[in-house]
């Protein structure tokens, strides 16, 4: 900032004076006529009280006056008259009044003194008035403040004018002095305050200009309106590179105006520093009690010292200014802070606070070794929490865990502390798992109130096998018949059981969804409820009703970015992602996964990154864009990822890549891995885990039909008669071991049953499967009425039809045109039927031009050709053969 930011910053402090400077003018008018008397100015520490004196010296000139000044000062405050010495050094000092003065002070003797004083100075006062400047009377020694209230209390028929000048603080609050003060009877009382934002904005800011409101305010905020700390900022920003409109108002640490704070609280006295210490310390408003506590200061003093921070403007809202604070914190090492931080929990646990504001204060000091400081630390992580500051409890539970000395409870919080995290961090909340609680449930000293909890997470990151344990150990040490039991063998997605055989759906499933619909509809989004409710939407994902669970997971996605949660919006992202795929709205689920992808932290190594980053290998190759897919397909992913339940999915979604792009072989193994999972971890559940049908279709590829179609037949029978989407699935499998005259009725078995569910992606496939079983059997408008809607379901999809299949469909078309010819229709050539049959299907310009691998340009002058020769005028009037195939639906 290179202008001069004030032009009068000498004026500064006369800024809203008018009042006081008025009194001023009067007392020195009415001095000249033989008024005199005593003027008080108290002021806080800062606020002008030194440059009004200054203002008053600067007109005594104006009455012909005799001006004596002098400043206390703590260096000469116990030297009897020190104070009137400084009136030996007047510039103008009458030599008649030089002797007398002399003598006074050398004779020593206070009241006689004092009665000498107001004798010289009432013979000067014959001749010309006299006036009396003393600023800081809080640091004068007692007898020359004596001798000067004698000297004004025997003025008031003279022309002499006695103005005092104090920082209000506890240095000054002398009750003797201000009793004698109120027996003054011609004592006028002035006070200063601390300018007002109104006042702030009439400074002239940068070349002059006063500054806007908000940029006043901002001073105001920062300084209280105090003028020594106004002029300090105005200098720190003055040899800021930047002008100010362009300037964070934020202190250097060490910039004039952090060392102008420290200097005001140090003029103020000792208490007042204290006082100012202990109010930095506890941040938040608190009572005098508390704060005097702290401060190590009596009663009288704090009261005194509050006052006098209030006087200096120094206070807000019964707290120190932030500016103030950081100043005076800046200046204090960490052993000390962390001392008064310690000894304020303390105070504040004594005092009944709440526990989040006592426990603040041992964070800050990093010390929980008393004992109760382990529970108030709880305490306050869960009163936190319900405020949605996850990051401030996670910080309570880690201190709390880490300086437990009791194994059993450390164990606990470690437990806690793992659900807590899941909000910030998966990875976290996973390694918080891991450590600790599995070691103390290995000895017995996990708590039973722990273990459940401890099992869902385990079992939510994927760790299957520790987490049978410790519900094993948890069976063993509870009464079978607890409420948990039952909740945890109707778990899902994967129920639990120890029957290594896969199981058959129970046989009345609805009243299992019905209850996963409600669970949805009821349940708050807590720590503790959020297990049950992704499994409940992962369980109706799974059971064809995705999207009743997409639009609870929303609500809860929405809730999660609200309170800050981003563990928690990863969750719902991925499950939302997961339910979008599962109704072929391709798009929505890639954003839904990149969302669940951005919330986990970059450098996280958490197994439930599998998740989100399945369903991104998913989305790509559904979509057909195989570049996309192998990308995230070569992201590198922890080995720890293969060993639990995440990994299937990613397998799973890796496999279909591979399936995709034609390498069936590698499929397969990836098949052949998660199957063996899902039996070693007893997971092994048809409509949760199809693996026999992916195994089956990279069988299919291998050309190993019976093998495939033994699986097809085991799944098949696992499903039962329900089961829409992976029923249907089986079943277009199944008639691809069947010959080519039998395929129809299975595959139109196949769509009765994925009509039942919500995937148009898997209907398109088996629709397709279906007219090419007709193309096989000679029926190609069949085959091409078919083949139209799995053109227009692929593509509301936002997938990309496959080549084959658009090959398949040009053959289709010319066959049928061959068998029903129009007049015009065989003038066109075998490139012109080809785009018009995509014209026919409603494919764009550039749409015909992308999959015939021809320019668009080609494709205009085929078109125009076409209409010329059918002599129609648009792709609207093309033959019927050609458009009714293609668009019945």
């Amino acid at each position: 900032m290179q202008a001069d930011i004030w032009g009068r910053a000498e004026a500064m402090e006369f800024i809203e004076r008018g009042p006081e400077f008025g009194r001023l003018r009067t007392a020195l008018q009415e001095c000249a006529e033989a008024q005199g008397g005593i003027v008080l100015v108290e002021a806080g520490v800062g606020c002008g009280k030194t440059e009004t004196l200054s203002w008053v010296g600067e007109r005594v000139g104006d009455i012909g006056a005799l001006l004596l000044t002098a400043t206390g000062s703590r260096t000469t405050s116990g030297q009897p008259l020190g104070l009137l010495r400084q009136f030996l050094d007047a510039p103008a000092l009458p030599a008649e009044l030089a002797a007398p003065l002399a003598e006074m002070l050398d004779d020593g003797d206070a009241p006689r003194a004092a009665r000498r004083l107001t004798t010289a100075l009432h013979d000067v006062a014959h001749r010309r008035p006299v006036v009396v400047c003393v600023d800081d009377l809080q640091h004068a020694d007692s007898a020359s403040v004596q001798c000067l209230l004698h000297l004004g209390r025997h003025s008031s028929r003279a022309r002499i004018l006695v103005v005092f000048a104090r920082s209000l603080g506890p240095a000054s609050q002398d009750p003797h002095l201000d009793t004698e003060f109120l027996r003054q009877p011609t004592l006028r009382r002035i006070r200063l305050a601390p300018l007002s934002p109104a006042g702030v904005a009439e400074l002239p800011a940068v070349g002059g200009d006063p500054p806007g409101r908000e940029q006043a305010h901002e001073f105001h905020e920062i300084t209280g309106g105090n003028p020594l700390l106004l002029r300090a900022l105005v200098e720190e920003l003055r040899s800021a590179t930047d002008r100010l409109a362009t300037t964070v108002l934020r202190p250097a640490p060490d910039g004039p105006f952090s060392q102008a704070v420290r200097a005001c609280l140090r003029r103020g006295g000792g208490a007042m520093w204290r006082v100012a210490k202990a109010l930095a310390i506890l941040g938040a408003p608190a009572s005098a009690e508390v704060s005097g506590a702290l401060a190590g200061t009596t009663q009288v003093a704090t009261a005194q010292g509050l006052g006098a921070l209030a006087a200096a403007g120094l206070i807000e809202d019964d707290r120190l200014r932030r500016a103030a604070r950081t100043a005076l914190l800046d200046c204090l090492d960490a052993t000390e802070q962390g001392a008064l931080h310690r000894r304020a929990a303390t105070i504040l646990r004594h005092e009944g606070a709440p526990a989040a504001r006592t426990a603040r204060h041992l964070l800050a000091a990093r010390n929980a070794s008393d004992p109760w400081a382990v529970g108030v630390l709880r305490e306050a992580a869960e009163e936190v929490l319900s405020r949605d500051r996850a990051r401030r409890a996670v910080a309570y539970l880690e201190l709390a865990a880490e300086q437990c000395r009791d194994p059993a409870v450390r164990a606990e919080v470690q437990v806690r502390l793992a659900e807590v995290s899941w909000r910030l961090d998966p990875s976290a909340a996973e390694q918080h798992c891991l450590g600790e609680p599995l070691a103390a449930l290995a000895v017995g000293d996990l708590p039973e109130s722990s273990m459940a909890s401890l099992g869902r997470q385990l079992r939510a990151h994927g760790r299957l096998d520790a987490a049978r344990e410790v519900f094993d150990r948890l069976r063993k040490r509870t009464d079978p018949r607890a409420e948990w039991v039952e909740h945890v063998e109707s778990d899902v997605p994967f129920p639990w059981s120890d029957d290594p055989r896969p199981r058959a759906p129970a046989a009345d499933p609805a009243e299992r969804l019905e209850a996963a619909e409600r669970l949805l509809r009821v349940s708050g989004l807590t720590d503790v409820t959020l297990f049950p409710i992704v499994t409940a939407a992962r369980l109706l994902i799974a059971r064809d009703r995705p999207s009743v669970a997409e639009a609870h997971c929303r609500d809860f996605l929405a809730e999660s970015i609200r309170r800050a949660a981003p563990g928690w919006a990863a969750v719902f992202a991925s499950a939302c992602a997961e339910a979008a795929l599962g109704q072929g709205r391709l798009p929505d689920a890639e954003g839904y996964a990149r969302q669940a992808m951005e919330a986990m932290p970059e450098h996280t190594g958490s197994l439930y990154l599998g998740g989100p980053l399945a369903g991104l290998v998913s989305v790509y190759t559904a979509m057909g864009d195989y570049e996309a897919a192998a990308r995230q397909v070569n992201r590198p992913v922890t080995k720890a990822l293969y060993s639990s339940l995440h990994g299937l999915a990613y397998l799973r979604a890796r496999g279909r890549f591979h399936l995709a792009t034609d390498r069936a072989r590698a499929a397969l193994a990836d098949f052949l891995h998660v199957a063996w999972l899902a039996h070693a971890w007893r997971v092994d559940q048809p409509f949760l885990i199809p693996w026999r049908t992916d195994v089956a279709e990279a069988l299919l590829r291998l050309d190993e039909t019976e093998r495939a179609r033994r699986l097809v037949v085991e799944q098949l029978r696992l499903c039962g008669p329900g089961g829409g989407r992976v029923r249907g699935t089986a079943l277009r499998l199944r008639a691809m071991t069947v010959d080519v005259a039998e395929r129809p009725e299975l595959l139109t078995q196949a769509v009765e049953a994925l009509r039942r569910s919500e995937d148009p992606l898997e209907l398109a496939r088996t629709l397709e499967a279906l007219a090419e079983s007709y193309r096989a059997r000679a029926e190609p408008a069949r085959a091409a009425t078919l083949q139209s809607r799995v053109w227009h379901l692929t593509r509301d999809c936002g997938a990309r039809p496959r080549y084959r299949a658009v090959a398949h469909a040009y053959a289709d078309l010319l066959t049928a045109s061959t068998a029903a010819p129009t007049t015009g229709d065989t003038n066109l050539s075998e490139s012109e039927k080809r785009v018009a049959a995509l014209a026919a299907c409603g494919y764009s310009n550039r749409g015909i031009s992308e999959e015939l691998f021809i320019t668009v340009s080609t494709v205009e002058q085929h078109l125009t050709r076409v209409y010329r020769k059918l002599d129609i005028k648009n792709r609207r009037e093309l033959p019927s053969h050609l458009r009714t195939g293609l668009h019945r639906v």
